[in-house]
C-alpha cells in the first residue's frame, strides 16, 4: 500500500493539485461573470451559466494542457476531445444539474453553481488525465 507522503509526491497528485488551482481560478472567473450576467444584466440563470461556461473554455483548455497536465500530445486531437467533454458538461452540468439543484432541490441560484462544479471537477479530472491529455 502506498503511503500518503509517497502519493503526494506522485505525478498524479501533482497534476491533481495543479488541476484544482486551474479549476478554482477558472471557476472564479466563471462565477464572477455569472453573477454579473444574472444579477446585473438580468440574464436567465441558465443562459448566464451557458454563456460564461463558453467564455472560460479556451482559458481552461490551454492552462490545463500546458500547466496542469504538461501535455505535449496532438493539440488537434486534444481540442476535439476537450470540445466533446465541454459539450457534455454544457448540457449535463449547466442545464440538468443546475436546474436540478435550483428548481428540484430549491437551492438558491447563486449557490447552485458551486454544487454543479463539485460534480464536474470529479469527472473532468479523470477525463483529462486518462483520455484528453494522455501522452
Amino acid at each position: 500500500m502506498i503511503s500518503l507522503k509517497t502519493w503526494l509526491k506522485s505525478k498524479t497528485a501533482q497534476q491533481l493539485m495543479r488541476y484544482l488551482v486551474t479549476g478554482f481560478t477558472a471557476f472564479g472567473i466563471e462565477y464572477a461573470l455569472y453573477v454579473l450576467l444574472y444579477k446585473v444584466v438580468g440574464f436567465d440563470y441558465i443562459l448566464a451559466s451557458v454563456v460564461v461556461y463558453a467564455l472560460v473554455f479556451g482559458f481552461s483548455f490551454l492552462v490545463n494542457r500546458k500547466w496542469s497536465f504538461e501535455s505535449t500530445g496532438d493539440i488537434k486531437r486534444q481540442t476535439i476531445l476537450y470540445l466533446m467533454l465541454f459539450l457534455f458538461n454544457l448540457v449535463v452540468s449547466n442545464v440538468f444539474l443546475l436546474q436540478f439543484f435550483t428548481e428540484t432541490l430549491g437551492i438558491n441560484a447563486l449557490i447552485s453553481p458551486f454544487l454543479k462544479m463539485a460534480c464536474v471537477v470529479c469527472w473532468n479530472f479523470l477525463a483529462y488525465k486518462y483520455i484528453i491529455y494522455k501522452n
